[in-house]
């Protein structure tokens, strides 16, 4: 069983909270424009094994290329969650061995792979890119360093509520 969901990245990220000391006004870089593109993450809670795409766009097509490439590196037939986001709504074809299911609407509290997304923010606050090129390389870094750390991967996403029947 596999939760699905994407990120969305790209050459100016979200500015968060700085020290200062009092009275001077925190500086954080600042980049008027903005490219981007998608981190598709497929992860497995109980295992920590985490399979991911960047892709330029978040629609069905791409997802299709996802399904794909993932399914690929599976041996057998996998469960594979997500929302109920418009691209999440693709057949999904019978050659493969994924079977997608969809969680609730608007739970996204449900999705292991938020928390981690969650993680691999903190790693990507407060910087700017020159290009989406810089920009997908620091993705790539932040999320080796999330995903290399299985035991944290799995404190990080197996929620309680996620039970594997024998």
């Amino acid at each position: 069983m596999f939760f699905e969901d994407e990120m969305r990245f790209g050459t100016r990220t979200e500015n968060k909270r700085k020290w200062t000391p009092q009275g001077h006004r925190p500086q954080a870089p600042v980049k008027i424009g903005y490219e981007f593109s998608y981190l598709y993450l497929a992860l497995k809670p109980y295992t920590g094994e985490v399979f991911a795409m960047i892709l330029p766009y978040m629609n069905m097509e791409c997802f299709a290329l996802f399904i794909k490439e993932f399914n690929q590196c599976l041996n057998r037939t996998t469960l594979l969650i997500a929302d109920r986001a418009t691209t999440h709504q693709s057949k999904v074809t019978k050659d493969t061995l994924v079977v997608l299911q969809h969680l609730p609407t608007a739970c996204p509290e449900l999705n292991p792979v938020e928390r981690f997304f969650q993680e691999m923010r903190k790693e990507l606050a407060n910087k700017v890119f020159d290009t989406i090129q810089q920009a997908q390389e620091r993705v790539c870094e932040a999320l080796m360093k999330v995903a290399d750390n299985l035991e944290n991967v799995i404190k990080l996403t197996k929620y309680p509520y996620i039970k594997i029947r024998n």
